[in-house]
Protein backbone atom coordinates (compact mmCIF):
# COMPACT_ATOMS: atom_id res chain seq x y z
CA UNK A 1 0.00 0.00 0.00
CA UNK A 2 1.26 3.22 -1.14
CA UNK A 3 1.74 5.75 1.75
CA UNK A 4 1.36 9.61 0.95
CA UNK A 5 3.06 11.78 3.35
CA UNK A 6 3.90 15.83 3.58
CA UNK A 7 7.45 17.33 2.82
CA UNK A 8 10.41 16.48 5.25
CA UNK A 9 11.03 19.21 7.19
CA UNK A 10 14.46 20.39 6.82
CA UNK A 11 14.80 19.04 10.40
CA UNK A 12 14.22 15.18 9.15
CA UNK A 13 15.83 16.08 5.83
CA UNK A 14 18.25 12.98 6.25
CA UNK A 15 15.51 10.02 6.16
CA UNK A 16 13.99 11.59 2.90
CA UNK A 17 16.36 9.16 0.99
CA UNK A 18 15.14 6.03 3.13
CA UNK A 19 11.29 6.92 2.21
CA UNK A 20 12.26 7.77 -1.79
CA UNK A 21 13.67 3.77 -1.49
CA UNK A 22 10.43 2.58 0.34
CA UNK A 23 8.25 4.67 -2.37
CA UNK A 24 10.22 3.11 -5.53
CA UNK A 25 9.50 -0.39 -3.98
CA UNK A 26 6.08 -0.03 -2.62
CA UNK A 27 4.78 -2.39 -5.37
CA UNK A 28 8.65 -4.36 -6.41
CA UNK A 29 9.33 -5.57 -3.24
CA UNK A 30 6.90 -4.69 -0.15
CA UNK A 31 9.77 -5.98 2.59
CA UNK A 32 12.22 -3.36 1.02
CA UNK A 33 9.49 -1.05 1.15
CA UNK A 34 8.43 -1.73 5.23
CA UNK A 35 11.78 -2.14 6.55
CA UNK A 36 13.35 1.28 4.52
CA UNK A 37 9.96 3.16 5.97
CA UNK A 38 10.77 1.66 9.47
CA UNK A 39 14.14 2.62 9.16
CA UNK A 40 13.34 6.51 8.31
CA UNK A 41 10.94 6.38 11.32
CA UNK A 42 13.64 4.87 13.88
CA UNK A 43 15.88 7.75 12.49
CA UNK A 44 13.36 9.82 12.39
CA UNK A 45 12.11 9.88 16.00
CA UNK A 46 16.45 10.51 17.30
CA UNK A 47 16.05 13.86 14.99
CA UNK A 48 13.04 15.44 15.78
CA UNK A 49 9.89 14.33 17.50
CA UNK A 50 8.20 17.23 19.03
CA UNK A 51 8.37 19.55 16.00
CA UNK A 52 4.58 19.63 14.48
CA UNK A 53 6.26 19.53 11.21
CA UNK A 54 8.15 16.53 12.08
CA UNK A 55 4.89 14.88 13.78
CA UNK A 56 3.05 15.29 10.44
CA UNK A 57 5.57 12.76 8.84
CA UNK A 58 5.97 10.61 11.47
CA UNK A 59 2.78 9.82 12.89
CA UNK A 60 1.49 8.92 9.81
CA UNK A 61 4.33 6.76 8.94
CA UNK A 62 3.92 5.25 12.21
CA UNK A 63 0.40 4.52 11.58
CA UNK A 64 1.68 2.61 8.01
CA UNK A 65 4.11 0.94 10.09
CA UNK A 66 1.17 -0.75 12.37
CA UNK A 67 -1.08 -1.94 10.17
CA UNK A 68 1.10 -3.17 7.28
CA UNK A 69 2.87 -5.06 10.11
CA UNK A 70 -0.38 -6.44 10.72
CA UNK A 71 -2.03 -6.75 7.33
CA UNK A 72 1.73 -8.44 7.03
CA UNK A 73 1.58 -11.35 9.52
CA UNK A 74 2.00 -13.98 7.56
CA UNK A 75 5.06 -13.04 5.38
CA UNK A 76 8.02 -13.53 7.69
CA UNK A 77 10.30 -11.11 5.79
CA UNK A 78 8.50 -8.66 7.61
CA UNK A 79 7.25 -10.75 10.75
CA UNK A 80 10.56 -12.08 12.06
CA UNK A 81 13.69 -9.52 11.82
CA UNK A 82 16.30 -12.54 10.79
CA UNK A 83 14.23 -13.47 7.63
CA UNK A 84 13.71 -10.02 7.28
CA UNK A 85 17.82 -9.00 7.84
CA UNK A 86 18.72 -12.13 5.06
CA UNK A 87 15.92 -10.40 2.63
CA UNK A 88 17.32 -6.72 2.34
CA UNK A 89 20.97 -8.29 2.36
CA UNK A 90 20.24 -10.21 -0.44
CA UNK A 91 18.28 -7.75 -2.30
CA UNK A 92 20.88 -5.18 -1.52
CA UNK A 93 23.71 -7.17 -2.69
CA UNK A 94 21.40 -8.50 -5.81
CA UNK A 95 21.13 -4.41 -6.81
CA UNK A 96 25.00 -4.50 -6.23
CA UNK A 97 25.97 -7.44 -8.26
CA UNK A 98 24.08 -5.78 -11.29
CA UNK A 99 25.75 -2.32 -11.39
CA UNK A 100 29.42 -4.09 -10.61
CA UNK A 101 29.26 -6.09 -13.86
CA UNK A 102 27.87 -2.92 -15.52
CA UNK A 103 30.47 -0.83 -14.30
CA UNK A 104 32.73 -3.11 -15.28
CA UNK A 105 31.58 -3.29 -18.69
CA UNK A 106 32.05 -0.03 -19.06
CA UNK A 107 28.15 1.00 -19.50
CA UNK A 108 28.33 3.79 -17.07
CA UNK A 109 24.26 5.03 -16.83
CA UNK A 110 22.28 6.62 -14.61
CA UNK A 111 20.99 3.11 -13.67
CA UNK A 112 24.14 1.97 -12.23
CA UNK A 113 24.57 5.16 -10.46
CA UNK A 114 21.12 4.46 -8.79
CA UNK A 115 21.68 0.73 -8.43
CA UNK A 116 25.00 1.16 -6.10
CA UNK A 117 23.14 3.91 -4.35
CA UNK A 118 20.58 2.18 -3.72
CA UNK A 119 22.12 -0.76 -2.49
CA UNK A 120 23.95 1.52 0.00
CA UNK A 121 21.07 2.79 1.20
CA UNK A 122 19.98 -0.64 1.94
CA UNK A 123 22.96 -1.59 3.58
CA UNK A 124 22.06 1.62 6.11
CA UNK A 125 18.68 0.12 6.11
CA UNK A 126 20.27 -3.32 7.67
CA UNK A 127 21.79 -1.81 10.83
CA UNK A 128 17.83 -2.07 11.69
CA UNK A 129 18.81 -5.59 12.63
CA UNK A 130 22.02 -4.61 14.16
CA UNK A 131 25.50 -3.61 13.52
CA UNK A 132 26.86 -5.10 10.13
CA UNK A 133 28.93 -8.13 10.01
CA UNK A 134 32.66 -7.11 9.34
CA UNK A 135 32.18 -8.14 5.36
CA UNK A 136 29.40 -6.06 4.52
CA UNK A 137 31.16 -3.44 6.64
CA UNK A 138 34.52 -3.75 4.86
CA UNK A 139 31.55 -3.56 1.46
CA UNK A 140 29.83 -0.55 2.94
CA UNK A 141 33.08 1.88 3.58
CA UNK A 142 34.66 0.58 0.03
CA UNK A 143 31.12 1.23 -2.55
CA UNK A 144 29.28 3.65 -0.68
CA UNK A 145 30.68 7.43 -0.76
CA UNK A 146 28.98 9.73 1.15
CA UNK A 147 25.50 10.76 0.56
Amino acid sequence: MALALPPCPPSLKSIQHFLKLATEHDTRDPVISYWSRLTALQTGLTLDKSSKEALAVLLPLMDWLEKEKTDNQENEAIAHEVVASAHVENYAMKLFLVADKQDRAANFGKNVVKCFYSAGILFDVMQTFGPLTPENSTWEARHTGDR
